[in-house]
């Protein structure tokens, strides 16, 4: 059982393809740095869209521990819930 909805993890997924220059197939354990050969510029540039996209700030204490679109999507419902709560 995923600790995401498909909808969080499509709207991810479509954030994440113009930032994937490897042409992986995209999955949730699609890993940014190994899979995708993220540098720290490109993980600041694709975390401003996500945030955009989603009207959230990511704490960046959180990004060491996200490594997988599937931990991503978690990590955005959890701020989501927690920013409405």
């Amino acid at each position: 059982m995923a600790d995401h909805s498909p909808e969080t993890y499509a709207a991810l997924i479509e954030l994440v393809a113009p930032f994937n220059k490897t042409g992986v197939d995209l999955k949730p354990e699609t890993r940014f740095s190994e899979d995708l050969n993220f540098d720290s510029l490109v993980v600041m540039e694709f975390v401003a869209t996500v945030e955009d996209r989603f009207d959230i700030s990511v704490p960046m204490n959180l990004l060491p521990d996200i490594t997988t679109i599937a931990q991503l999507a978690a990590a955005v419902e959890k701020i989501v819930k927690a920013d409405k709560g």
